[in-house]
C-alpha cells in the first residue's frame, strides 16, 4: 500500500494503531518543529505532508521501501502478542476436548453393544454413530493436518527437508534401497 493511500485510508484513527512505522517515516523528513505526536491521524499527516517541498516529499516516497518493512514487522509483532497472550494452546486444548468426545462416543457405543446386540443391525443406529463420531474425528483430523503443515513449513524455512508421514517414509526408504528404483 502507497503512502498516500494509507494517509487517506487512516484517516482519523491513529497511524500508529492503523499503519505502524508512517509516523516515523513522515516524521525523518519533516522539519523538528512540526513532527507528528504517537497520536497523530492520517489527516494530520496528510496535512504536514501537503507542506512539504516537492523534494521532500521526493524523500517520503523513496522511503515506501522503508514503510513496508515497518509494516511487516508490524505485523510480526502484533502475530508474536497474539502467540503469546494465545500460549499456542487454544488448538490443542480444542483438540483434546474433541479426543475425550471421540473416546466418550466409542465407549458409549461399544457399552452399547453389549447390552444391546439385537440392535447392532438397525441401519439408523450406525447412522447416528457416524454422525456423533464424524464431527470430532473430522476435527481431530484437521487439527493434525494443520499441524502437519505448519511443522513441514517451518522446517523448510529452516532449510530442513520436510518430514514424510508414515508411508512417505516407507516408500522414500524403500526406493533409496540397491534393488529400487
Amino acid at each position: 500500500m502507497k503512502l498516500k493511500e494509507i494517509l487517506k485510508a487512516a484517516g482519523g484513527i491513529a497511524l500508529d494503531v492503523f499503519a505502524p512505522g508512517t509516523r516515523q517515516i513522515i516524521n525523518a523528513v519533516l522539519p523538528q518543529d512540526k513532527q507528528l505526536p504517537s497520536s497523530a491521524t492520517g489527516i494530520e499527516a496528510e496535512q504536514s505532508v501537503q507542506t512539504l517541498r516537492l523534494e521532500q516529499r521526493a524523500s517520503l516516497l523513496e522511503r515506501q521501501v522503508d514503510l513496508h518493512i515497518a509494516q511487516e514487522e508490524g505485523w510480526t509483532s502484533r502475530y508474536i502478542a497474539m502467540c503469546q497472550a494465545d500460549g499456542q494452546s487454544s488448538r490443542a486444548q480444542i483438540a483434546l476436548m474433541m479426543a475425550k468426545v471421540l473416546c466418550f462416543e466409542i465407549l458409549a457405543f461399544t457399552l452399547w453393544a453389549f447390552v444391546y446386540p439385537e440392535q447392532m443391525n438397525n441401519p439408523v443406529l450406525w447412522t447416528v454413530f457416524g454422525t456423533l463420531t464424524g464431527v470430532p474425528a473430522t476435527f481431530l483430523g484437521k487439527y493434525f493436518g494443520e499441524l502437519r503443515r505448519e511443522q513441514n513449513k517451518r522446517q523448510e524455512t529452516m532449510g530442513a527437508a520436510p518430514s514424510t508421514g508414515l508411508v512417505g517414509g516407507i516408500v522414500r526408504t524403500l526406493s533409496t534401497r540397491p534393488g529400487g528404483k
